[in-house]
């Protein structure tokens, strides 16, 4: 029985081993086999790969050269016809010479009709030499490039300034008054804008200096109510602005920006603002960098805060309905970029005619002014706040006046960086960028 049992086992083993010596056979044959393919899919692969590597660098490089057509003096003639011979440079500065092939430039640099963005856009082929796949037959790689730039709502702009005034405003930033880099950083905003405006249509500006409220004398008697709020009658000089609503549910006031032949507008007098300032009157929309400048350079620093009131008359100066006050009459709402640029560098603190008539109610303060900022928004203007040395709460009033605008709050608290706040409005109302 055990010479049956070994007989059976040696001949199974004699099978096995036959049938490994058939399958190795089998798998050396199947590696010959496959070895050409996996050389195929790993050379594609690498092809591939840096083909995929090359794409990116030329879509960085394309999109670096038609932002700086769009930035540039040349004409949409000069970057339709020059611009194939422009990109060529730009790619063989960066090591991908002679890579475009069907380089196609289209310019609008001035947009179209009112409220069409200004655009450049260009497309090309990028030609990939290849390597492994090139024994195939595939000698390159084709990959479609496209680039834009989006210069958005070359509407003209209508800007209003909304600036504190406030005694605080005396205090030192750097070596110097707040209100004096305050002026500086104006003065940066200016110089961008009418950079920006050189080839269009200049912007029209508005000063608002507000500190215990608003100086709104010389804006005429016939928008006043028959006596101010204290009933005293007007017998000359300066009257500030008290608050204009139809109404409140204790935390929203009911804003209008009607003309004030609708609705008279209600005012304090000397005696009876208790702080009569700010000294310095409103400056309506002007398009003479002279006049708004001027307007920045007499700021002088006296009063509270209502910073409520500055932000509806900064709703006031934009305002269609308010053509027959000012000089310069507003547009309507879709045929000009409106901007608010509001500024404080302290907590709202008064009041005239709101509330019990407080003159220190901040809280009354600050629903009155966030519903000045949703009348505002409700006409699509864009509202930038700016916050000079505030604390958290007094920051968040600024953010919730800009959310939903478009536009935001911007913190400073040195002499820098409120230039630089102004300075990135200014840039973010030109708004330059690439559309894809």
């Amino acid at each position: 029985m055990s010479t049956a049992i070994f007989s059976k086992t040696k001949a199974t083993g004699k099978t096995v081993v036959r049938f490994m010596r058939e399958k190795s056979g089998s798998v050396a044959m199947m590696t010959g086999l496959m070895f050409p393919v996996l050389v195929i899919m790993a050379g594609g692969a690498t092809d591939f790969g840096r083909a995929y590597a090359l794409q990116g660098k030329a879509q960085r490089t394309l999109d670096a050269a038609v932002l700086s057509m769009a930035r540039s003096s040349l004409t949409d003639t000069e970057i339709e016809d020059q611009g194939a011979d422009l990109l060529e440079g730009w790619f063989a500065t960066r090591d991908m010479a002679n890579a475009l092939e069907d380089v196609e430039l289209i310019s609008r640099k001035e947009g179209g009709d009112p409220g069409d963005p200004s655009e450049i856009t260009a497309t090309a082929t990028l030609n990939i030499k290849t390597f492994f796949l090139g024994v195939f037959g595939k000698n390159e790689i084709e990959i479609g490039l496209r680039s834009a730039t989006l210069k958005p709502n070359p509407l003209p702009y209508e800007i209003a300034l909304v600036l504190d005034v406030s005694g605080s405003m005396q205090l030192d930033l750097n070596g110097a008054p707040r209100i004096d880099r305050l002026k500086e950083a104006a003065y940066a905003l200016f110089d961008n804008l009418e950079e920006q405006t050189a080839d269009r249509e200049a912007p029209t500006i508005s000063v608002i200096p507000y500190s215990t409220s608003v100086n709104i004398s010389g804006l005429g008697t016939g928008i006043l109510e028959a006596s101010s709020i204290g009933g005293a009658a007007i017998t000359g000089g300066n009257v500030w602005a008290a608050e204009r609503f139809r109404g409140n549910n204790g935390i929203n006031y009911d804003l209008s920006d009607e003309a004030p032949s609708s609705s008279a507008i209600p005012y304090v007098t000397s005696s009876e603002i208790g702080d009569a300032s700010p000294t310095v009157r409103l400056q309506a929309l002007s398009d003479n960098p002279s006049t708004y400048r001027n307007a920045v350079q007499g700021l002088q620093a006296n009063g509270s805060t209502a910073a409520h009131i500055g932000m509806i008359w900064g709703v006031y100066a934009l305002s269609p309905a308010w053509s027959s006050v000012w000089d310069t009459d507003p547009r309507p709402y879709d045929e000009a970029q409106k901007i608010i640029v509001v500024l404080t560098d302290g907590a709202f603190n008064t009041t005239h005619n709101i509330g019990a008539g407080s003159t220190n109610d901040g809280a009354e303060s600050n629903n009155y002014f966030q519903s000045a900022c949703s009348l505002a928004k409700q006409n699509d203007v864009t509202i930038y706040a700016v916050a000079l040395n505030l604390d958290p709460a007094s920051e968040q009033r600024l953010t919730a006046c800009a959310a939903g605008s478009g536009g935001q709050m911007f913190s400073a608290d040195s002499a820098d960086s409120l230039t630089e706040a102004f300075e990135d409005i200014a840039r973010e109302i030109g708004g330059l960028r690439l559309a894809s």
